[in-house]
């Protein structure tokens, strides 16, 4: 089976739950449909398709663009769209996800969040 190394755009300060400042909801919510459209595009244009399994393990590695630091748990809130993307890129919903690591990465210009998607079995 096949697996998958899926590089998101980092996400956008107004997809954070801790961000303030941010004004209307509504902001927040069109930040957030803007990179869930973002990271849809972006398992296109890696050819990312249906697995064709029941469960994946998945390791998501935050590369930061400054040496800022982040909170693996926030970071992965801030990633929720698109994660909710890739879901829905591989046919296999974020439910029946086995597992999850969460690990920090190198900073990295632009930033950057790493998917690497296993299917289990």
């Amino acid at each position: 089976m096949t697996e998958y190394l899926i590089r998101l755009p980092w996400p956008p300060q107004k997809t954070s739950p801790n961000a303030s400042g941010q004004g209307k909801w509504r902001g927040k919510s069109e930040a957030a449909k803007k990179y869930k459209t973002a990271c849809a595009w972006e398992c296109k244009a890696r050819n990312v398709r249906p697995m064709g399994c029941d469960a994946v393990d998945v390791e998501v590695t935050f590369c930061p663009p400054s040496l800022r630091r982040y909170d693996l748990d926030n970071m992965l809130a801030r990633c929720k769209q698109g994660m909710d993307a890739v879901a829905e890129a591989i046919g296999v919903d974020d439910g029946d996800w086995r597992s999850m690591l969460l690990q920090r990465g190198e900073k990295t210009p632009g930033g950057c969040v790493l998917v690497h998607i296993k299917p289990v079995g």
